[in-house]
């Protein structure tokens, strides 16, 4: 099932039932009409009644399209469950306004029909829906008030996980780690999970003791989820973690070994752009500069113009690099514009931060004024747009906005003593 459009959210009858499944296997009913020898007509007319005509027709119907009459017409409460569970596999889909109305909808015919479980599914997808739309803090609000009352450990495990994912990205590490604890109580009690979500479990906790400054633990838990891994993805995604705790502790060497794993693991351009963005960042932090620009040239050449995020972080890796050699380049330039376009639209907002830092301290080491005077105006237009919701994030800024006035006038003080004071 695709994604729900808010016209699909509803109850279909029968003949709208069969008529879809129809259309899907022939593409039209005049087409279906003949494989069974009958007029179009006569279809259309039985489709529209409740009953779906006659038993010889339902024979015919069942036996053109190869599935039991269970299988085309389902039960409002089936028709809802199965609304539900689209959702809840492809929650990702799902994160605007129009979105959110979908999700009211049927958590209405949820309401109406008494199906307990299928509510607390969407309470679910409501929480996560929130968080894929950057509203972390409503998120967490809809998790928290059901979540102590799940029963059922495949799904208290899933959710708690998910839970602690939204703490984590709300910087609440303390609480983030507390939730990723209770869920390693729960797999020991259970083996009813399966592997994708005991994958994510404990992939998400490795990141979580990554940033926390935990390295050796976190890459425990990353060889932990390699157990679980299925996917391409999920390996090299684990791999590529367990490089970054050695890259953490300056163990360059096996950093390099599991990023160069990662690399032959990964299928996708997009994957594979983020490895050779890690090997630059390594033979950055070795002072090998040459062997740097080449990797992150690699990793621009896998990623499209429209991929803001990765685009934003790569050329951070690409000025830092450029700034070590002595060069100034295009790079800066680039990553302005990169944090002007960053304020509409989702980006996380530590790579704001970080690329704002970048600038500042490349215009501090190079004394340059306007490029400093530049990154004044942008991050007060920054703070001017950012929702009051989002508290921590324009403290940060105000403390860089206060970092690049210290800069500006230590700058002019340092020039006016240069003169002479006069």
């Amino acid at each position: 099932m695709n994604k729900l459009r808010f016209r699909d959210a509803k109850l279909k009858s029968p003949g709208k039932q069969a008529e879809r499944t129809i259309i899907d296997t022939f593409g039209d009913v005049g087409s279906f009409a003949k494989e069974i020898g009958m007029q179009e007509q006569s279809v259309r007319q039985y489709l529209k009644e409740i009953k779906l005509g006659s038993e010889a027709f339902k024979f015919k119907l069942c036996k053109a399209l190869n599935k039991d009459l269970d299988e085309i017409v389902k039960s409002d409460r089936e028709q809802i469950k199965d609304m539900v569970q689209s959702i809840y596999d492809n929650i990702k889909e799902y994160k605007n306004e129009e979105d959110i109305r979908v999700l009211e909808r049927i958590n209405r015919l949820c309401i109406e029909n008494n199906l307990d479980f299928e509510i607390l599914k969407m309470q679910r997808n409501f929480a996560m829906a929130y968080f894929y739309g950057n509203q972390i803090k409503k998120a967490i609000g809809f998790m928290e008030s059901f979540i102590n009352s799940v029963k059922i450990p495949s799904y208290l495990v899933r959710w708690k996980s998910e839970l602690g994912l939204m703490y984590f990205y709300c910087h609440e590490y303390k609480r983030a780690e507390e939730l990723f604890e209770e869920v390693d109580s729960l797999l020991e009690k259970t083996e009813e999970i399966d592997k994708k979500t005991v994958f994510l479990h404990y992939y998400r906790f490795g990141i979580l003791k990554s940033n926390i400054g935990s390295h050796s633990l976190a890459e425990n838990l990353f060889q932990k989820s390699l157990k679980y891994a299925q996917t391409s993805i999920e390996i090299g995604r684990a791999t590529m973690n367990i490089g970054i705790s050695f890259e953490k502790r300056k163990k360059y060497e096996e950093a390099l070994e599991y990023y160069n794993k990662a690399l032959n693991v990964f299928e996708d351009d997009l994957s594979k752009s983020a490895v050779f963005n890690n090997l630059a960042e390594i033979y950055k932090l070795i002072k090998e500069y040459d062997k740097a620009l080449y990797y992150i040239k690699l990793a621009f050449n896998c990623v499209g113009d429209k991929d803001l995020e990765r685009l934003f972080v790569y050329y951070q890796t690409y000025a830092e690099v450029l700034i070590n050699k002595g060069e100034v380049g295009e790079a800066i330039k680039e990553l302005m514009q990169l944090l002007n376009r960053a304020e509409d639209r989702f980006v996380h907002k530590k790579f704001i931060i970080q690329g704002i830092n970048v600038i500042m301290d490349y215009g501090w080491k190079t004394r340059d004024i306007k490029i400093l005077e530049d990154m004044e105006k942008l991050i007060y237009k920054s703070i001017k747009n950012v929702t009051l919701d989002n508290n921590e994030y324009i403290e940060k800024l105000k403390d860089c906005l206060g970092d690049v006035r210290v800069y500006i006038e230590n700058i002019e003080n340092s020039i006016y003593e240069e003169k002479g004071g006069s």
